[in-house]
């Protein structure tokens, strides 16, 4: 949900006559220095410097430029990405097969984190790039980012780490994460959708995505999107101020949530649950449901949840992270993806129970009455 603070600040540069940031003119210029206040602020989120963030349309975005942008500059090689990252990371990295990159996939243990000594084990003399998201977007489950760099050292691979999910919600700094290459979204800190940037270490050269003028220190061709830059600025002062206090907060509430689903409905089953993870994250099965019907019951109820990634929507596979993970297809189909945000109250938390409770006992109620009816008509 985009915060009121952020909106109101979207609305004002949309109206105040801002210009293009790259000209000359007197709007030009306010434009300039509304445009880097808002790189400063982005920066400050991950303790960087502004001079190497570059604004993108989002998450997938950069994901693209971090994967598709290293490889294509080394030119050939060999890439390591975790089998849990966002479909963005994934795709392009199939993509680069199609034009002769080698992709290795590393799938994480049940526990939903990845084995450092496993993605270490995949890298090879030709690899150019290693990916491993920061945590997975949809178990939450928190990945070994900074000792995959540090066992790395210098073997000549650079590390993405798609940071999307994780920024915001709790401390992170690019230098003690020691990635070289680490991906933000807006709308992820109650920013604008449409936004988002790309870290990349200083000395670091990427092959563009996108050709055209020379925005973003020639890194990512096209006007800036300059009110939703000013929106994520917004957003990333807001959590700055807020980061340590929300996230115990929220964790508190995931907490408080997961036990009173287990205590309260029989065969649940939480993914990623020992592990470390983000506070306002949970995935969960619950035996004899759909997922998808679940949702579908709780929006009924004015209840958002979701059954994986929000940007796998209308796709009839089952979530590749819990597949990854070693579920049968049948729990990753029951599972129910549940996110808590800034608005997040204990009541809703209450109320979220009491309705999943008993949409949980009218489908499992409904699925014993049909076979029982269609016995009773077979009978002579």
């Amino acid at each position: 949900m985009v915060h009121s603070e952020v909106a109101g600040e979207v609305s004002r540069v949309l109206s105040s006559g801002y210009g293009n940031p790259s000209s000359i003119q007197r709007s030009g210029h306010r434009s300039k220095i509304l445009l880097e206040t808002a790189r400063e602020s982005v920066a400050r989120l991950i303790a960087a410097r502004p001079e190497e963030i570059v604004f993108t349309s989002g998450g997938t975005e950069s994901n693209n430029l971090a994967v598709q942008g290293a490889a294509l500059r080394a030119g050939r090689g060999h890439l390591v990405v975790s089998a849990i990252e966002h479909s963005s990371v994934l795709e392009a990295s199939r993509h680069l097969e199609t034009i002769g990159f080698q992709v290795s996939r590393v799938p994480p243990g049940r526990d939903g984190v990845v084995d450092p000594d496993a993605l270490l084990a995949a890298v090879r003399n030709e690899t150019v790039l290693v990916s491993l998201i920061h945590s997975s977007n949809e178990i939450g489950t928190l990945q070994p980012v900074t000792e995959v760099c540090r066992r790395l050292g210098r073997r000549g691979a650079l590390v993405h780490s798609d940071a999307v999910q994780s920024a915001g919600k709790m401390a992170l700094e690019v230098e003690t994460l020691g990635a070289d290459l680490v991906s933000l979204s807006a709308h992820k800190i109650g920013g604008p959708p449409g936004v988002g940037a790309l870290w990349i270490r200083d000395g670091i050269a990427l092959t563009p995505l996108l050709h055209g003028g020379g925005q973003e220190a020639n890194r990512r061709a096209g006007t800036e999107a300059l009110s939703l830059i000013a929106g994520f600025g917004m957003a990333a002062r807001l959590a700055v101020e807020e980061i340590s206090g929300e996230g115990l907060r929220l964790g508190g509430l995931r907490d408080a949530l997961e036990a009173e689903l287990a205590r309260r409905i029989s065969g649940v089953r939480f993914h990623g649950r020992g592990a470390p993870r983000l506070p306002n994250t949970i995935s969960v099965a619950i035996e004899g449901c759909s997922g998808e019907a679940l949702t579908i019951a709780l929006d009924l109820e004015g209840i958002a949840v979701s059954t994986g990634s929000a940007c796998a929507v209308g796709t009839v596979r089952p979530s590749h992270v819990l597949m990854a993970l070693g579920c049968s297809e049948q729990v990753a189909r029951s599972t129910l993806r549940i996110s808590l945000g800034k608005a997040t109250t204990r009541a809703e938390v209450d109320r979220f129970v009491d309705v999943l409770e008993a949409v949980v006992r009218r489908m499992r109620g409904s699925a014993e009455r049909v076979p029982a009816a269609a016995d009773s008509r077979r009978r002579p």
